[in-house]
């Protein structure tokens, strides 16, 4: 009797731990059902914030959206005041930094019914909150994927420019260096860390029936990514390099779709041809005095 008692004792406690273990049933404030199926420690989200998540879109069983096989990883999440509770954003803002959540939405709630989707289905989107972006935080977590390209690929950082573009000269030219206002004539190919190629005006396979011609742009007018003003403008006329360029200075966490995912670090072949002085900008004049005093 008493070992019967025990192994009854023990299995409720098994039930019971099991229980308190269970995602529990939460709503958002906008009335949707969601659980966190995995609890994170890190900084809570708020209005304001810019999440990094891997998001997982299911139609019953079926999955409809993966962003690390759609989209290379995790997406950026602009975290916003709500318009419709369909949004999900306020339940994002109640997530915190490594929480594993999943929202559940009947479509029969939903203003349009999706493809595929038949009354009384249910769309389940979940949400992995990889870390909060910021700008110092990305740049400090790309500085050691550069180093190790850099490394791997046999190349010298010869400079290094204020926003942090690794600059790596592989044959250095004898002419000028571009200076504001002036027009640099470049030769590039463009590439991911991965090797895969996104642009090029010197190979034909990336714009098949584009002409192949040397780029001009002013430099230092915002006519291009703010890493090639700067990575350029380090070269002198007739010099090759490659240069290694953060995302915060790309293309940010928006990427540049379909081939330039989210928080992409770019590596550019280039070759400035020439450079066309040109008229620097004109100095903005000083403010007037302040009017006299009655």
């Amino acid at each position: 009797m008493k070992k019967n008692n025990l192994v009854l004792a023990a299995s409720c406690g098994v039930l019971l731990l099991a229980a308190c273990g269970a995602p529990k049933q939460r709503k958002t404030p906008g009335g949707i059902e969601y659980t966190v199926d995995v609890a994170g420690k890190g900084e809570q989200l708020k209005v304001g914030d810019t999440a990094m998540a891997y998001v997982y879109t299911r139609l019953n069983d079926s999955i409809i959206f993966d962003s690390r096989k759609m989209q290379g990883g995790s997406v950026p999440l602009p975290i916003q005041k709500s318009v419709d509770k369909f949004d999900l954003q306020d339940g994002l803002a109640e997530l915190k930094v490594g929480d594993s959540a999943t929202f559940i939405l009947p479509v029969d709630s939903l203003p349009q019914m999706p493809p595929f989707a038949k009354k009384g289905d249910k769309i389940r989107v979940s949400f992995v909150i990889e870390s909060k972006y910021t700008v110092a935080g990305q740049t400090a977590k790309e500085q050691k994927e550069i180093d190790a390209y850099l490394k791997s690929n046999n190349l010298t950082t010869t400079s290094k420019t204020a926003s942090g573009v690794s600059v790596a000269v592989t044959a250095e030219g004898a002419g000028a260096q571009p200076q504001p206002g002036d027009t640099v004539v470049v030769n590039y190919t463009g590439t991911l860390l991965n090797g895969t190629k996104f642009d090029s005006n010197v190979d034909s396979t990336i714009r098949p029936g584009m002409p192949l011609e040397p780029l001009r742009f002013p430099i230092g007018r915002g006519f291009v990514i703010k890493g090639w003003d700067e990575g350029i403008a380090a070269l002198k006329k007739g010099s090759k390099a490659t240069l290694v360029i953060p995302s915060a200075i790309a293309y940010g966490f928006q990427g540049s779709p379909p081939t330039i995912p989210s928080n992409s670090i770019l590596a550019f072949t280039v070759e400035l041809l020439d450079v066309i002085p040109g008229k620097p900008e004109a100095a903005m004049p000083p403010p007037p005095p302040p009017a006299p005093a009655h």
